[in-house]
């Protein structure tokens, strides 16, 4: 769910395994930060993307996995990956896969940080980003009820992923202390 801090435990998860792992290369992937960095561009696609948002709706799935593909395929080396913010959709599900396939990516972790809808539209409020809006908050909840849920039970259905699921109306600290404990025995730890 937006507003669940995935963005700050990623993060978190990537200092931790860069301090106690020797020779710890890691590459991040933000689907938010990819589309605002897309968005910051001038040209027709971009005044596609801008009339979509504009208009309370959300990026086709095409969108997403093309921008997801093309910073793998620009940035990906043989280093550690975080991915944040996708798949969110069962065809991202899907491409996520692929991707996780041709990038011989064996058994990814997939963690789930779960909040209740007045938590997240609190820290989302509090966050004051310009698109956070009351009408934008409610149509991410609802893509979320329709669309993301969905997308995590077809995910949890598959095999090959190591599934966690997290209370993240805990402290930050907290949190990360619970991901840290249950995927230290998953995690390329040498120290």
């Amino acid at each position: 769910r937006s507003g669940s801090g995935k963005g700050t435990q990623s993060g978190l998860l990537q200092k931790y395994i860069s301090e106690h792992t020797a020779d710890s290369f890691n590459y991040s992937f933000d689907m938010g930060t990819a589309f605002r960095t897309f968005m910051a561009v001038d040209g027709y696609p971009q005044t596609v993307a801008r009339e979509i948002i504009n208009t309370g709706n959300l990026m086709p799935d095409f969108m997403t996995i093309s921008l997801f593909t093309n910073a793998l395929l620009e940035n990906l080396k043989d280093q550690n990956l975080f991915i944040d913010g996708i798949p969110r959709s069962v065809a991202q599900v899907d491409a996520v896969m692929q991707a996780m396939i041709y990038f011989k990516r064996i058994n990814p972790i997939i963690i789930d940080i779960n909040i209740s809808s007045p938590e997240a539209r609190g820290r989302m409020l509090a966050r004051a980003r310009a698109d956070d809006t009351d009408a934008s908050i409610a149509s991410r909840f609802a893509f979320y009820e329709n669309t993301v849920l969905p997308a995590v039970k077809y995910l949890r259905e598959k095999s090959g992923y190591t599934y966690f699921e997290f209370d993240g109306e805990r402290s930050i600290e907290e949190i990360h202390q619970d991901i840290i404990t249950r995927l230290k025995p998953l995690l390329p730890i040498t120290q």
